[in-house]
């Protein structure tokens, strides 16, 4: 069965990083965004469609880590996974996966806190080992993976905490690389973010509710904290650790992530490099360490802008 590469958390990062957060929790910048946002400020649908172009690299690093941004952006993602286990060969494969992920926010009012969030993610798989029991031999498979999907809304309190809710799901494309079932479930996302870093948890579920006859309940937690860094450079960790209650089976990875945010001329982008190294998964053929890069232009809400005319 195919299985998805994931970031991992450092548990050292996050501990700094909460603590960090905690002795900026008097001057929050979520706190300044709600402030903005207030009757008495800039109507938080203008920033929404402002041009991202007209905020400085250092400010844009700490907005791409609000899981509550109004900004648009598009991630190009390469990730390379290398596998071991106890299967002959195991230890000889690898994998290659592609991933376009847009995010185009809905701002809900003039509050400037509340926003509605619709996120595709689109993978093309170029290589992916899949063990055949009666050769006892790996095969390479490759194709279009299933679609991922969320539909949340975001909320910045008073205080600076950020909640998040909704659900989010599973389609399938039946290529080779295909789960086969259409999945669906809830997820919860609580941050906080402060001057110099952030901390957030992001539990999930999904269930199969249609497709092919097989059982999957598989649930997700993503812990990710990191540090604000001179010049937007952005030190981090991220952990999507799963447990797959059907086959009584956690993965857990442990990572390390780096982030630049630079602009080319009025273009602004974020580079990010991170990788993990997986303490806990599959015995007989697992994720056993992987790198990825991305890249992700800050882009003006177009598609909000056009619904506004």
């Amino acid at each position: 069965m195919f299985k998805n590469a994931s970031l991992p958390i450092s548990f050292g990062l996050l501990v700094m990083a909460s603590a960090v957060c905690a002795q900026e929790s008097n001057t929050p910048i979520l706190a300044q965004i709600a402030e903005e946002g207030q009757s008495d400020g800039p109507d938080v649908r203008d920033q929404a469609s402002a041009a991202p172009n007209e905020k400085s690299a250092e400010d844009l690093a700490r907005e791409l880590s609000n899981p509550n941004s109004p900004l648009a952006s598009l991630t190009f993602k390469q990730t390379y996974t290398s596998f071991d286990g106890d299967l002959p060969g195991a230890g000889d494969q690898s994998s290659n996966v592609s991933l376009f992920q847009p995010v185009f926010p809905f701002p809900l009012g003039d509050s400037g806190d509340t926003n509605l969030f619709i996120r595709p993610a689109f993978a093309y798989v170029w290589r992916q080992p899949v063990y055949d029991p009666v050769t006892s031999k790996f095969s390479n498979k490759s194709g279009w993976a299933d679609v991922g999907f969320d539909v949340a809304v975001g909320r910045t309190l008073d205080d600076g905490l950020v909640v998040v809710g909704g659900v989010q799901g599973t389609i399938p494309t039946n290529t080779d690389v295909s789960g086969g079932q259409w999945r669906l479930g809830p997820e919860f996302v609580v941050a906080k973010i402060g001057q110099k870093g952030f901390w957030a948890a992001f539990p999930s579920h999904q269930w199969d509710i249609g497709g092919d006859n097989y059982d999957y309940s598989t649930s997700g937690l993503e812990l990710f904290g990191g540090i604000y860094l001179p010049n937007a450079w952005t030190i981090s960790t991220d952990s999507k650790w799963s447990y797959d209650w059907v086959n009584d089976q956690a993965t857990i990875p442990i990572n390390l992530t780096v982030r630049k945010v630079v602009k080319f001329g009025k273009l602004p982008l974020s580079f990010q490099a991170g990788i993990d190294y997986y303490v806990e998964s599959n015995d007989d053929f697992g994720q056993d360490w992987a790198i990825n890069f991305s890249v992700a232009p800050v882009v003006p809400n177009f598609i909000y802008n056009a619904i506004r005319r």
